[in-house]
């Protein structure tokens, strides 16, 4: 079996066409594979399990055991830089992903494919074959923000902890990608295909614009904010449109929201501050404020017990430093903001 071969049996294993003796293959070019074969078998892994329907279907241990064996074997024997850089972010999720090759001894799966574009609640969806674009949290000063330039010549901006899927080519009578983080859009005008980003518990939807996106999921909202041209905002119950200047903010439904978008004036310049490694926040929680101290220099965040969530104003600048920052936290919101000894965990306390 080739790796074309073995890509071809990951599609048709969701749908159940192949033999015990083709299965049986598969398995052994596995155990065989370079690091640039296991990285191509991982995106279609990965692409299956995002766009194929296997709720309730989890990996079995057998499974799990026999690519954890790979992963290891490829970690310890081939350098870093033959791998790429992201393997070691997506080992777990590559493992999740095998749920699509669950090993069912005398079983049935039944699979069913998302032939369409929306789901049942009418929320578009990505193709099923795309590409992973990660800007990692800590990352350098200098390589703060991630470019991308999708198929279409649209340009997208990512911020720290930030991941965007997208597909290779947009295909059909929409361009969809999908967001976990924060991004700055710069889409081509196309009126006979509109653009839409997938964020948690909402969709972005625009023909050519410049806009902001900050849907980060550890924090309780996502925001958008417009900075020219028109954008649709659909939540799971409402839809508004914005105009230049504005920001929607969308709390998440696991927050207990029913997915009011709440519209507001703000400023643009302060918005975009992230671009150059800076957060400006204007009465700000103290634990979103640390969120983005987490996102910039990679490091736990710890509230001892009773911590108020305490609003200030000021700027997290990656150009400070921890320390810096750290400082001008304790003074702007009034709360004992300590780093361990090693360096690696923040602790926040009254």
């Amino acid at each position: 079996m080739n790796l074309k071969e073995a890509k071809q049996f990951v599609a048709d294993f969701v749908t159940g066409d192949h033999t015990p003796e083709e299965y049986a293959a598969f398995l052994r070019w596995l155990r065989g594979a370079t690091a640039q074969e296991l990285n191509a078998i991982a995106d279609e892994h990965e692409s299956m399990h995002e766009h194929w329907d296997v709720a309730g279907l989890v990996p079995s241990e057998e499974w799990k055991g026999r690519l954890e064996a790979e992963l290891d074997r490829m970690e310890k024997e081939v350098p870093v830089r033959e791998i790429g850089e992201n393997w070691f972010m997506r080992r777990k999720s590559w493992v999740a992903a095998a749920s699509v090759a669950v090993v069912l001894a005398g079983g049935a799966i039944l699979f069913t494919q998302h032939k369409a574009m929306k789901d049942d609640s009418g929320r578009p969806e990505l193709l099923a074959v795309v590409k992973t674009v990660v800007n990692p949290s800590g990352a350098e000063e200098k390589q703060l923000v991630k470019q991308v330039v999708l198929s279409d010549g649209s340009k997208v901006s990512l911020n720290v902890a930030s991941t965007l899927k997208y597909p290779e080519t947009f295909s059909g009578a929409g361009r969809i990608v999908e967001l976990s983080g924060e991004a700055y859009f710069e889409v081509v005008p196309d009126a006979s295909k509109p653009f839409r980003v997938l964020i948690k518990d909402a969709v972005v939807q625009v023909l050519g614009t410049h806009f902001n996106v900050r849907a980060y999921a550890d924090e309780p909202a996502s925001r958008t904010i417009l900075i020219d041209g028109s954008v649709e905002m659909k939540s799971q119950s409402e839809t508004a449109v914005l105009k230049p200047g504005q920001q929607a903010e969308i709390a998440y439904a696991s927050t207990g929201a029913g997915g009011e978008i709440v519209k507001s004036e703000v400023d643009v310049n302060a918005v975009m501050g992230w671009m150059k490694g800076d957060f400006k926040y204007t009465d700000e929680g103290i634990y979103t404020v640390m969120q983005v101290i987490s996102r910039y220099f990679n490091v736990h965040i710890q509230f001892d017990p009773g911590v108020p969530n305490k609003k200030g104003s000021g700027i997290v600048s990656k150009s400070n430093g921890l320390q810096g920052n750290l400082s001008l936290i304790r003074s702007s919101m009034g709360l004992n903001v300590s780093l361990s000894s090693d360096e690696k965990t923040v602790r926040v306390s009254l």
